[in-house]
């Protein structure tokens, strides 16, 4: 995945008009580091130690944010405490779990 700096020109009026947050947190992995999406650019941001370590463009290696949610998994043992969901079906059954208690 590459890292690359964010510029005026990397940001697209399709993106500008995006109903997401500009900012997503995805977790914190069993490392300890913070993982951010970014959706105006399609990256992810990994904060370690209180600073960002790294900037990953997702769209530069046609990659989609579970890819690299199954990636961290893969590396990193996966996430100690997860907030984005992978898909609706486990944003559903959270929400039925969380209803049921």
């Amino acid at each position: 995945m590459s890292v690359q700096s964010r510029t005026h020109e990397t940001v697209s009026e399709v993106q500008t008009t995006d109903p997401r947050a500009d900012y997503i947190p995805i977790g914190i992995d069993n490392e300890g580091a913070h993982h951010v999406y970014r959706t105006t650019d399609e990256s992810v941001h990994v904060i370690e130690n209180g600073e960002r370590a790294f900037r990953y463009d997702l769209e530069d290696v046609e990659k989609t944010i579970d890819d690299w949610i199954d990636y961290i998994t893969d590396r990193r043992g996966g996430f100690e405490v997860q907030y984005l969901f992978k898909t609706m079906a486990d944003a559903i059954v959270g929400a039925v779990e969380v209803g049921d208690q």
